[in-house]
């Protein structure tokens, strides 16, 4: 139906509308001249309550008359306007011009977002050597870095930067978790073992042996899980005996691991997949599959359903959706000018209170704002 016919249409039913309502008024006994009395009574009513006199509804009918006249008269204007396009462009182009001759947008250099702001991105130190994991402890705000090369774990104060030696003697330190109580746990690659440190004293006691140990969660109930290089497999630990169960096998080059604190378990590799296991009975599903060249060395979970990865090969930290598998890069090294330091083979991952932190195989901390990294295209290239 063309406009024309629809405006025509509406003309015609306002027409016929009006006429009723003139009729209905002029027949019905009453609707003619009443007392002043009458009328001062409906005048003093909340005009918001139902009327109760039969006057009440004539003024509603003596409403109702120009109203659908006025009908008509629109319908009659909206075809002539249907009928010359040309009037309508011009009106609504003279629109546009006007609206955006008052609307001035200016964004300054100032106003954009800067990964060289601290709110964002910032190197927290340097000197934490060889890094392949971290962890996080809020209380005193420090950091636990181990370094695969020294095997050593360091200290960071998160505020200061300021660094000291928390233990030596570790062996091929892989990763590090945080019992909350004042013990760390240390996977040691070379030496297929699974230590605790004394953080008091760095004191060093072997809790079992564990082939191609590397990447460790604890999931706060006495219990470590521990994912092993060339083994492929998730070993639950029991901290009090040193007992072992295997939990899942064949996951490959397994590498860093994260618990969701609901019976699931995440375990990155030396590759480009992301596995979630059941701790229950075992069984396994591939999350997300990467790009190739990819790795998924280390993965913390961010509690809403992403997890984060992080991709030494490819200087990349990853955001992975767990329920779709959908991944994207959320920080990338950028190629810098000489002398500027900027992500190289980012490995250790610890999220706390909405800040990621990144540890690197050429001896630096990062700190992220997760919030940063959760907006659309991330953070970027990064260059301290």
């Amino acid at each position: 139906m063309s406009f024309k016919k629809i405006f025509d249409s509406g003309e015609s039913e306002g027409d016929s509308a009006e006429q009723s309502a003139r009729a209905l008024h002029d027949d019905t006994p009453g609707a003619g001249a009443f007392s002043e009395e009458v009328r001062k009574l409906e005048s003093g009513r909340d005009p918001w309550l139902v009327r109760q006199t039969p006057h009440g509804a004539f003024d509603v009918m003596g409403f109702l008359g120009p109203l659908f006249q006025k009908v008509q008269t629109v319908s009659a204007a909206q075809r002539d306007i249907s009928q010359d396009p040309a009037s309508t462009s011009g009106m609504a182009s003279s629109a546009v011009d006007k609206t955006f001759e008052k609307v001035k947008v200016e964004i300054r250099d100032e106003d954009l977002p800067s990964v060289h702001d601290a709110r964002i991105c910032v190197v927290v130190t340097d000197g934490v050597g060889e890094s392949e994991g971290l962890a996080v402890a809020p209380g005193p705000n420090t950091a636990y870095v181990v370094d695969c090369h020294a095997h050593t774990l360091v200290a960071v104060d998160l505020t200061t930067g300021a660094r000291r030696l928390a233990a030596k003697n570790l062996g091929h330190a892989s990763d590090v978790a945080l019992d909350g109580d004042g013990t760390a746990y240390v996977t040691d690659y070379d030496g297929a073992r699974l230590l605790a440190v004394d953080l008091s004293n760095g004191e060093v006691r072997t809790v079992t042996s564990v082939q191609g140990a590397d990447g460790v969660a604890l999931d706060g109930n006495g219990k470590a899980y521990v994912s092993t290089w060339g083994h492929g497999q998730l070993v639950e630990v029991d901290l009090g005996s040193g007992q072992k169960n295997t939990v899942a096998e064949g996951l490959g080059d397994a590498a860093g691991v994260a618990l969701d604190g609901n019976g699931k378990a995440y375990v990155g590799q030396r590759n480009n997949t992301l596995h979630e296991i059941s701790l229950a009975d075992g069984t396994k599903r591939v999350v997300a599959t990467l790009p190739a060249g990819t790795k998924t060395i280390r993965v913390v979970l961010d509690g809403a359903g992403k997890a984060y990865t992080a991709d030494p090969t490819g200087h990349r930290l990853h955001e992975i959706d767990l329920a779709d598998g959908a991944h994207r890069v959320v920080a990338a090294r950028r190629d810098p000018p000489a002398g500027a330091v900027t992500l190289d083979q980012p490995h250790g991952l610890a999220l706390d209170r909405g800040w990621l932190y990144v540890s690197t195989k050429n001896g630096l901390l990062w700190r992220f704002s997760q919030h940063a990294l959760q907006a659309l295209g991330g953070v970027g290239g990064v260059l301290a």
